[in-house]
């Protein structure tokens, strides 16, 4: 009992304290109380197996419970245990106690992440049942005009985005081209970014920057990734006047051979392709490969909050009007900071995407 009442104190508060040992240690007490009273009410003839079956079986049945674990959890308890004659009665009670637990709510981190409104996207059988969902294409729910960049650039156009925006990826375009719909040349990181400004990878002035040499320092990729996962944020760096017109070289660092997607494509395939390749951010281009705009995970949280998939079709377009408008009157302002900034890189029409 006071496992469990501290569980339930501990559960979801900020603190290091998780449900899985107090689960099982929960568990093993009602399993054994029950085997004792099974003992007593038989009078110890030997017709139940011992207490600590029981209390084996019990921290597996409320653990399971829980957390909703199968397969990893009865082998688990296997390993520590060491007897394979457990197999089956682990399996049964597993499986059991998964299946009530369904009845009542989800498992204990499935509610967490919707707790924390986390961008998680469900298996592929999830949308699979919502009929309208074939008739929308990727360029219905994409993020438009999202912000580029060019392989060679100034220190302080880019320091002066990144400090306006907080996206984790950037396309690359190419700096002849100054259509509106750039063509696609690869993506950069943020994170990437920022360490090279903390590591000052700056070159001296220039005009030709379509020139094949490099024109900064390269920094090594053990360099960039051996402060991983604490890369330096934006906020924490500053630049000087002078660095401020230096030259930063991003072409030995941009992935060249990005995913991407087709505007036509539809939304099912976006949705396991970012399921499949574990993606993040997922550029939209037309047929010429030019950037037409790009997808992250929140594109598609919406599907999953749809209790009657006949009003999908009437939510999504009323979400992606509201998400327009509010983006035109709330993010005018920070958008022509933004393209201010950017006049000397050809950035044009230029607006926030929603990142995660």
């Amino acid at each position: 009992m006071p496992y469990i009442l501290l569980a339930c104190l501990t559960c979801g508060s900020a603190v290091p304290a998780g449900m899985f040992v107090p689960s099982l240690l929960s568990g093993a007490a009602f399993g054994r109380l029950i085997g004792h009273l099974l003992h007593k009410l038989d009078m110890s003839r030997g017709t139940f197996a011992d207490s600590g079956t029981y209390a084996l079986m019990g921290a597996a049945a409320i653990t399971g419970g829980i957390t909703r674990m199968t397969i990893s959890l009865t082998v688990m308890i296997l390993e520590a245990t060491g007897d394979m004659q457990y197999v089956l009665p682990l399996m049964l009670v597993v499986m059991s106690a998964r299946l009530v637990g369904n009845i009542f709510n989800e498992g204990l981190y499935d509610i967490h992440i919707k707790t924390h409104n986390l961008a998680y996207l469900d298996e592929d059988e999830s949308i699979s049942h919502l009929p309208d969902l074939h008739d929308l294409k990727v360029n219905d729910i994409m993020s438009k005009n999202p912000i580029v960049l060019h392989q060679v650039l100034r220190v302080g156009d880019v320091y002066d985005i990144l400090k306006r925006s907080k996206h984790h990826c950037y396309p690359i375009t190419d700096e002849s081209d100054s259509s509106m719909q750039p063509l696609l040349c690869g993506i950069i990181t943020r994170k990437v970014i920022c360490t090279l400004i903390k590591n000052k990878a700056f070159g001296a002035p220039t005009t030709d920057v379509t020139s094949s040499k490099r024109l900064s320092p390269l920094i090594p990729w053990d360099k960039l990734e051996c402060i991983y996962p604490r890369y330096p944020d934006i906020e924490q760096l500053s630049i000087t006047e002078l660095e401020r017109c230096s030259i930063i070289d991003l072409r030995p660092y941009i992935d060249f051979a990005p995913y991407s997607i087709n505007e036509k494509s539809s939304v099912q395939r976006a949705y396991r392709m970012f399921r499949t390749l574990g993606l993040r951010h997922l550029c939209v281009t037309n047929k010429y490969n030019r950037v037409l705009g790009i997808l992250t995970r929140a594109d598609f949280m919406y599907a999953h909050s749809l209790s009657d998939p006949s009003e999908f079709s009437f939510h999504s377009k009323n979400m992606y009007k509201s998400k327009e408008k509010t983006s035109d009157d709330t993010k005018s302002l920070e958008k022509e900071k933004i393209i201010e900034s950017s006049k000397n890189l050809s950035v044009q029409n230029i607006e926030l995407y929603d990142d995660l």
